[in-house]
C-alpha cells in the first residue's frame, strides 16, 4: 500500500471512528446520568419505606428541627445522601435519614466502572467497523488508481522505442554540418522528454526501503557533465568535500537532477550555479537566474511561472524529499536568483 493510500485509509478511519466515538461518548454519558438518577431514586424509595417501618439497617435516623429544606426530597452533602420526612403530629421536627458517603461513592464507582467497560467494548467494535468501512471505501479508489498507474506505465514503456529512434537520428544528424543546429535542438527536446519520463516514473514508483552508500561530490559532478552539454555558457562553482551519503540513490539523484536542471534552465546567459555543502550538512544549490515570484506555490502540482515548464518537477522534488526525510528550504529574489537548501544531516555517513 502506497503512502497516499495509507494516508487516505488513516483519514477515513479517523473520520468514521472519531464521529462514532463522540456519539458513543455522549450516549454513555447520558446513560451514566440516568444510572445515577436511578440509584438516587432507589435510595429515596428505601428511605420512604424506612420512614414508615423504621427498619433502617442501611440508614442513620435522626430528628432535626425544621428549616428551609423541603421534605420528601433527596439531598447530597459532604456527609453523604440524606432525606427529610414529616413526623405525624409534629410541627417542629423532621425525621432525617442519612446514607453514608463512602457507601454511596462505592455504588457510583461500581456503576462508572461497569459503564466504562461497556464503553470500551463498544469502542473496540466501532474501531473494527471503522477499519472495515475505510477499506471498503478505499477499494474503488485504489482500483481506479491502479488502473491509471498501469496505463501510464504501459505508455512509458512503449514510449522507449520512438524515443530511442529520435535520439539515434539526432546523433546521426549532428554529423551533418548543415543540420547540426537542428540536431542539437532535437537532442535538447529529447532530453526534456526523457527528464519528464523519469519524473513520471519517480512519481508513480514507491520508494523502496533499500539504501545505498554513494559519493555526493561524484554524483553532483556527473549530473553537472550531463547538464553542461545543453547549457555550455553556465559557470559552475562546486564546493563539496569528500563525503558519503546513505539513502535511496535513484530518488536522491532525481531530486538533484530536477534542482540542477532548473538552476541551469532558468538561469541567465553566462550565469552561475553554486553548489556547496556547509559544515552543518546543508546542501545549497544557488543560481543567478530569473528567480521565483511565489516560493510558497512552487511545490504545488502543475504550478509554473514559465511556459517552458510542466509544473511537476518541483512537486516531485517535494514528494521525494518527504519520503527520504529531507528538509528542503527555498529563498528567491526576482531577477537575482534562487537558493534551494537540502538538510542531509540524517543521510550523512560519518
Amino acid at each position: 500500500m502506497k503512502r497516499y493510500e495509507k494516508e487516505a485509509l488513516l483519514k477515513s478511519f479517523l473520520l468514521f471512528f472519531i464521529s462514532l466515538g463522540i456519539f458513543l461518548g455522549l450516549l454513555f454519558g447520558q446513560l451514566y446520568k440516568e444510572k445515577i438518577a436511578n440509584l438516587d431514586q432507589a435510595l429515596f424509595t428505601k428511605m420512604r419505606f424506612c420512614s414508615f417501618n423504621l427498619k433502617c439497617s442501611d440508614f442513620k435516623i435522626d430528628f432535626v428541627p425544621k428549616d428551609k429544606k423541603k421534605p420528601l426530597s433527596l439531598y447530597h452533602d459532604r456527609g453523604g445522601v440524606e432525606a427529610y420526612f414529616l413526623i405525624p403530629n409534629s410541627d417542629e421536627y423532621y425525621m432525617k435519614l442519612s446514607y453514608m458517603k463512602e457507601k454511596y461513592l462505592f455504588k457510583k464507582h461500581y456503576i462508572k466502572v461497569k459503564m466504562l467497560l461497556r464503553f470500551s467494548l463498544m469502542l473496540l467494535v466501532v474501531a473494527l467497523l471503522s477499519l472495515l468501512f475505510s477499506f471498503y471505501a478505499l477499494y474503488p479508489m485504489r482500483r481506479a488508481l491502479l488502473t491509471i498507474e498501469e496505463f501510464i506505465k504501459d505508455i512509458l514503456h512503449d514510449f522507449n522505442t520512438p524515443f530511442s529512434s529520435i535520439v539515434l537520428n539526432a546523433s546521426l544528424l549532428k554529423k551533418d554540418d548543415k543540420n547540426r543546429e537542428k540536431a542539437i535542438r532535437i537532442d535538447e527536446s529529447a532530453q526534456c522528454i526523457l527528464n519528464l519520463q523519469e519524473n513520471l516514473k519517480s512519481y508513480l514508483l514507491e520508494i523502496q526501503k533499500e539504501k545505498e552508500v554513494f559519493d555526493l561530490e561524484k554524483m553532483v559532478q556527473n549530473r553537472k557533465k550531463s547538464i553542461q552539454k545543453f547549457y555550455p555558457s553556465i559557470v559552475w562553482d562546486i564546493k563539496i568535500p569528500s563525503i558519503m551519503i546513505e539513502t535511496h540513490k535513484p530518488a536522491f539523484e532525481r531530486i538533484l537532477v530536477n534542482l540542477l536542471t532548473n538552476a541551469a534552465k532558468y538561469n541567465k546567459k553566462d550565469g552561475t550555479i553554486r553548489v556547496q555543502l556547509t559544515k552543518d550538512f546543508w546542501l545549497k544549490i544557488e543560481d543567478t537566474g530569473r528567480g521565483i515570484k511565489d516560493t510558497k506555490m512552487i511545490f504545488k502540482r502543475f504550478y509554473t511561472e514559465s511556459n517552458r515548464g510542466t509544473g511537476i518537477g518541483l512537486h516531485i522534488v517535494r514528494k521525494l524529499c518527504d519520503e527520504l526525510k529531507i528538509d528542503i528550504k527555498v529563498t528567491s529574489k526576482p531577477h537575482k536568483g534562487t537558493l534551494f537548501m537540502l538538510n542531509l544531516r540524517t543521510l550523512t555517513k560519518r
